[in-house]
């Protein structure tokens, strides 16, 4: 049974499931270049489609994590917010009609639609519940026979958390959060109050917050948000409302609770990096306040995660470390974009159509480019490349790296969510104390106290980092060894900490042999690995590698075993920035 499945929400994507076997999937924004974009992925079908050989008429059925028409208790909160302000209902009004008018009027007409943009010949498609889509995406691929459940984000069509058991191919929804009580948008909005952008800026406010004490902590768990018996909580939205907070409105009581909030061109102060520690304790404990309770109705030994809370990899590393659970599971795309997988895989089970679990071992289901194609990019845009065998290649870029020098990592097929994992990575000596300021003076123009993560061989991260698993997708933070830290300083963050991805053989070849190869050229199988990006989605196809390479100053350039360096092209300015 073929299953696509997409999403037109924010983080649009589109992703398709062969028997319950992953063939392809990938985030829209990397074809059209625009960040968290919102559209249907008509780029991300098209390339699902080309990757299995296969016309949209083939498809047997269409998946949308989204029932469109449940907008009953957001209708609802949107009236009732006219008696408390007009200002509020006409923010929540004038959100509520923008969706109307685009992501849900199009999933009302989306068999047209798709008929018109991308082929014809679609079949009618499914509405699944957007949270099961999300439980769906982290349990159906987990290495776990059977597990609890947590989803935690924004919103769904309701409710703003899940929770679920998982046995074989089946979810038995436990418990739910009702809208407005989310924490999602506790931490969207704590995220604009601090100058920064609701629903994109989340992680660096994750970031700041561990150069910062959280003194504000029992202001927000007494007035913002508050533990309830049962492993609920609920929200201050009379206070703190995350619609009044994305358009920059926030009552005065908040403002003399916490300060002024921060304009985005304002310099962070200590008491910004504190009500960031502050946030970023409350959402931990109040996942801990969810986590234990999931634990207590399921008694299992290990926990999925999903939903986009489930990005937050301090707080994950806590829900690992405190619960008990032997093991904790967070997918590659644990947002939007994962349920539109979420979605192909949950209608699969439930037709029984399935004939293995599909694991995910990795998180390489984008596209690829042939060496001919890197070719013609280098060569339209007057690059001269040296072509190397695999050992000739590692033992080259070592060197280099170990030599002080940045190199653009352009191998296979492209990562599946936000983090780039070996495949479309800029990459870095971790020894050097100087390395994180000469990549954001030379490629990355980001703030000074967020960190890089560091890449590891997973056959020897116990001799660097405090890991309990393997951590293949970076979604865990693990407390660097205190004998490695003076090893590690450009991955070490502020609190001795770093967002590990530990490397197999059998995931990811060739990543894994050029650590090696740095490893016996050092002595430190470790590599700072951050995203192949300025300003931009992670780039996708070879030109896109080759402009953002030219308007950076990275030495290296590395498209499969063809090696770019910075002398075979002209000489141009850091434009990056």
């Amino acid at each position: 049974m073929l299953v696509l499945g997409l999403s037109n929400m924010r983080d649009a994507a589109a992703a398709l499931v062969s028997d319950g076997r992953i063939v392809a999937a990938a985030e829209e924004e990397r074809f059209v270049r625009q960040k968290h974009v919102t559209a249907l992925p008509v780029q991300a079908i098209r390339y699902c489609l080309r990757e299995a050989g296969v016309a949209l008429w083939d498809v047997e059925a269409i998946a949308v994590p989204w029932k469109y028409w449940q907008v009953g208790r957001r209708a609802w909160l949107a009236l009732t917010s006219m008696m408390r302000s007009p200002q509020l209902f006409r923010v929540k009004g004038t959100r509520s009609l923008e969706r109307m008018s685009r992501e849900w009027m199009e999933l009302g007409r989306l068999r047209e639609a798709l008929t018109r943009r991308v082929g014809v010949g679609a079949t009618k498609p499914v509405f699944l519940d957007h949270h099961l889509c999300h439980a769906a995406s982290s349990f159906l691929v987990s290495p776990f026979e059977r597990s609890a459940i947590l989803v935690v984000d924004g919103a769904s069509e309701a409710d703003t958390t899940l929770m679920a058991v998982g046995e074989g191919n089946q979810i038995t929804v436990l418990d739910r959060t009702p809208l407005p009580h989310s924490l999602g948008q506790f931490y969207g909005a704590m995220t604009a109050f601090l100058g920064f952008r609701p629903d994109q800026d989340e992680y660096i406010v994750m970031g700041l917050a561990s150069s910062g004490e959280p003194t504000f902590a029992s202001a927000l768990r007494r007035d913002i948000v508050r533990l309830l018996p049962r492993g609920r909580f609920e929200l201050n939205v009379r206070l703190l409302d995350f619609h009044l907070a994305r358009a920059g409105f926030f009552v005065e009581e908040l403002v003399r609770l916490f300060g002024p909030q921060r304009r985005s061109c304002e310099e962070i102060t200590q008491r910004h990096r504190d009500l960031a520690a502050s946030a970023q304790v409350v959402l931990e404990e109040t996942l801990l306040h969810l986590g234990r309770h999931v634990r207590t109705l399921t008694q299992a030994e290990s926990l999925c995660l999903a939903g986009g809370v489930a990005y937050n990899c301090v707080a994950n590393g806590r829900l690992r470390a405190e619960l008990g659970f032997k093991a904790v599971y967070v997918p590659p795309a644990a947002g939007d974009s994962g349920a539109a997988l979420g979605a192909a895989l949950w209608w699969t089970a439930r037709r029984g159509e399935a004939t293995t679990r599909p694991l995910l071992p990795d998180a390489y289901w984008g596209p690829q480019f042939d060496e001919a194609t890197c070719r013609i990019a280098l060569s339209q845009a007057g690059l001269v490349a040296e072509s190397l065998t695999d050992a000739q290649l590692y033992e080259r870029v070592a060197a280099e790296l170990a030599r002080g020098r940045l190199v653009f990592w352009y191998q296979g097929r492209m990562e599946w969510g936000p983090r780039a994992l070996g495949n479309r990575s800029l990459l870095a000596d971790p020894r050097r104390e100087d390395m994180r300021e000469l990549i954001n003076s030379k490629v990355k123009c980001r703030e000074a106290f967020r960190p890089f993560a560091p890449s590891v061989l997973d056959d020897r991260a116990q001799e660097f980092f405090d890991l309990p698993a393997p951590s293949p997708f970076m979604q865990f933070t693990v407390r660097v060894k205190a004998s490695a830290k003076g090893i590690l300083p450009a991955v070490t963050h502020v609190d001795g900490t770093a967002r590990v991805q530990t490397v197999t053989r059998e995931a990811n070849p060739r990543f894994y042999d050029l650590l090696a190869t740095f490893g016996r050229l050092t002595g430190v199988p470790v590599l700072l690995n951050t995203s192949f990006n300025v300003q931009e989605p992670i780039v996708c196809s070879p030109d896109e590698a080759v402009r953002c390479f030219q308007r950076t100053q990275v030495e290296w350039l590395v498209l499969g075993n063809l090696l770019v360096g910075r002398s075979s092209s002209p000489s141009i300015p850091n434009h990056a920035c």
